[in-house]
């Protein structure tokens, strides 16, 4: 690790030790989840549940302790990682198993700790889960095999990732190509994010992820802190949220080779050295996880949803080819901090909030996992 993330690390532990609008659906706290109408394949196959008006939004589990990112199996489960080190099971009847399946040695000092996840595209075979985790020499990405209803460790596929108690980004994906896309900080340390012998700052691409890993592919770098990415639906360009310093929140699309500019330049400024952002938000919302919405016959279909922290709420964009036409936020304060957002099996949205990360006020029953049913196109909205 650098001098300058050692260096934040102990201050934040120091610091910790001493601690000890215009949204979908009512006002009122979300009810308690029934069971989905399917999921896994027989739900991809059949019609997505949509909501008549607003959209309809209810709790699957609450009491969970800062989740970082859930991730569905192909038989409807889900897998939900807490920033502690916990790897909890969602059933396919949305309970939460209270054992988690799997329990992993972390450093979760500030933001680092447990967080992405990504379900190998062939697990039914192969059984693989891939962790981004946060120890004491560095962040690093793991491979875990399913074995009945436990985790245990296969291998390091990626290390050599400085870590800091900011800034160590931590979403993974996998892409329409197969391969295993990472997101990384630059761990505090802004120089990183330019520096093209270092990891850290820039969205990874690993092919031999069933292997040893080795040297993961630079797809593009000066990056601060990406946290959320999906790729679109019938083009399949890959959108990424990163968080500003005071201001300058981005949508990026990412561009193979593509500089994103940081600490250069920020937001849409910096063409043509830089790849300027898709949308530069003047206010900090810290958007985090995103995902598209594919799954047809809602209104949101085709959106670009992105979690936000600071934000307190779900931000839908809507695009025109290259363009933005539309960009609202959706609960705003209604549930507090949120971390990420995907689209289920069942065409449902779900969504995790963080208000016991040490930043948020923790209410009744947080921090949660929200189901969310979108609404029908059809409901004249």
């Amino acid at each position: 690790m650098s001098t300058m993330p050692r260096r934040l690390l102990t201050a934040f532990a120091t610091a910790l030790a001493g601690l000890a609008v215009a949204g979908c659906g009512s006002d009122e706290k979300p009810e308690r989840a029934a069971p989905p109408p399917g999921t896994g394949k027989e739900a991809a196959k059949s019609r997505p549940e949509r909501a008549a008006g607003s959209a309809r939004v209810s709790t699957v589990a609450s009491g969970l302790e800062a989740p970082w990112e859930i991730a569905f199996l192909p038989d409807g489960r889900a897998l939900v990682t807490e920033r502690p080190g916990r790897v909890r099971l969602l059933s396919r009847r949305l309970d939460l198993r209270e054992e988690p399946v799997a329990e992993l040695e972390v450093s979760a000092v500030g933001e680092s700790g447990l967080l992405g996840l990504a379900v190998d595209p062939d697990f039914e075979r192969n059984g693989f889960v891939y962790l981004y985790r946060t120890t004491n020499s560095g962040n690093e990405v793991v491979r875990m095999r399913m074995e009945g209803d436990r985790l245990e460790e296969d291998a390091t596929v990626l290390d050599g990732l400085e870590a800091s108690p900011i800034h160590d980004g931590g979403r993974i994906h996998f892409g329409p190509d197969g391969l295993l896309y990472v997101a990384t900080g630059e761990a505090g340390d802004p120089d990183l994010a330019q520096d093209r012998r270092s990891l850290n700052g820039k969205m990874l691409r690993l092919r031999d992820f069933r292997g040893a890993g080795g040297r993961p592919e630079v797809v593009s770098l000066g990056h601060r802190n990406v946290q959320g990415f999906d790729w679109q639906p019938g083009t399949n360009r890959l959108f990424a949220t990163e968080f500003g310093p005071d201001a300058h929140d981005e949508v990026n699309v990412i561009r193979r080779g593509g500089n994103y500019g940081w600490p250069e330049a920020q937001g849409d400024t910096g063409a043509p050295r830089f790849v300027p952002a898709l949308v530069d938000y003047e206010e900090v919302i810290a958007p985090s996880g995103a995902t598209f919405v594919s799954r047809r016959g809602s209104e949101w279909t085709g959106g670009f949803l992105l979690a936000a922290l600071r934000g307190e709420q779900l931000r839908l964009l809507t695009l025109d080819g290259d363009r933005v036409s539309g960009d609202r936020p959706l609960f705003e304060g209604r549930f507090g901090r949120l971390r990420t957002v995907v689209e289920g099996p069942d065409g449902a949205i779900y969504a995790l909030t963080n208000n016991t990360d040490g930043r948020g006020s923790p209410r009744e029953g947080d921090d949660r996992i929200l189901r969310i049913v979108p609404p029908s196109r059809r409901s004249g909205r």
